[in-house]
C-alpha cells in the first residue's frame, strides 16, 4: 500500500513537472511573438539604411556641384598666372587713357580695326576736302590727284605704330599715311612711287602676305612729308608730275 501511494505521489509530481512545462512554454510565447515583431521589423531597418545611403548620396552631390561651380568661377580663375598675366598687358585704349587722351580721341582708339579705318579715312577725306572716289582701288581726289589713305593708332606703350594693306598696284599717286595721337592726328604724305619702289628695295616697306604690304612708323619716317593742313597738301601735290 505504501508503494502505490508512493507512485501516486510520484505520479502527481510527473504532472506537475509536465504542467510547469507547458506552463513555461506558455508563458514564452509572447517573446516568440516579439522575436516575429523584431523579424517584421527587419525590411524597415534596411529601408533606414537606403534613407540614409540616399541623404549621403544627396549632400555628396551638392557638395560636387558646389565645387564645381566654385571651379570655374571668377573667384577662382581670377588666381590663375594666365589671368594675372594677362591683367598687366596694357591694351591701346588702357594706353590712351592712361595717357590723358581726350575723351573723343578714346572713343576712336577703342573701336575695332575695320571700324576704326574706315571712320577715320571718312574723317581724313572730309577735314582734307578730298573729292569722291572713283574707284575702290583709292580714297579721295585732292587737285586732280588719287589718294590712298591708311590711319593707325599708336601701340600700347610706345611711339610708333604700322601702316598696312598697301597695296601696289591700286591706283593712286600719293600714300596719306596718319596716326591717331592723344589730342588729335598727325599726317604724312609720301608718293606711290618711292613707297612702292626705293622702300620696297631698301625693305622698310615689307611684303604682309595676301593683305599687302606694311610698313613701321619708325623705319619710314624719315622719307615722309608731314602734312599740317590743307596747303601743305596742296604745295606736297604741286610739286608731283603731272
Amino acid at each position: 500500500m505504501q508503494s502505490n501511494a508512493n507512485n501516486d505521489i510520484i505520479n502527481s509530481d510527473n504532472a506537475n513537472s509536465k504542467s510547469l512545462t507547458s506552463e513555461s512554454l506558455t508563458s514564452e510565447s509572447p517573446n516568440s511573438a516579439n522575436s516575429d515583431t523584431i523579424t517584421s521589423e527587419s525590411p524597415n531597418s534596411a529601408n533606414s539604411d537606403i534613407i540614409n545611403s540616399e541623404s549621403l548620396t544627396s549632400d555628396n552631390s551638392e557638395s560636387l556641384t558646389s565645387n564645381s561651380a566654385f571651379f570655374l568661377s571668377v573667384e577662382n580663375w581670377k588666381h590663375t598666372k594666365a589671368f594675372i598675366n594677362n591683367k598687366r598687358r596694357e591694351t591701346q585704349t588702357q594706353y590712351y587713357v592712361r595717357m590723358d587722351a581726350a575723351p573723343d580721341v578714346v572713343e576712336l582708339v577703342s573701336l575695332d580695326s575695320k571700324p576704326f579705318g574706315s571712320v577715320s579715312e571718312s574723317i581724313m577725306a572730309e577735314l582734307f576736302q578730298m573729292a569722291p572716289r572713283t574707284s575702290s582701288q583709292h580714297d579721295g581726289i585732292f587737285e586732280g590727284h588719287k589718294l590712298e589713305i591708311k590711319c593707325a593708332r599708336r601701340w600700347a606703350g610706345k611711339d610708333d605704330c604700322r601702316w598696312q594693306h598697301l597695296e601696289p598696284e591700286h591706283d593712286y599717286t600719293v600714300a596719306m599715311l596718319a596716326l591717331l595721337e592723344f589730342h588729335g592726328w598727325k599726317v604724312w604724305c609720301i608718293t606711290k612711287a618711292q613707297l612702292m619702289g626705293e622702300l620696297r628695295e631698301k625693305k622698310v616697306v615689307t611684303f604682309q602676305g595676301k593683305q599687302g604690304w606694311w610698313t613701321l612708323k619708325s623705319a619710314v619716317m624719315p622719307y615722309l612729308t608731314p602734312i599740317h593742313g590743307l596747303e601743305c597738301l596742296r604745295k606736297f601735290v604741286s610739286a608731283l608730275p603731272k
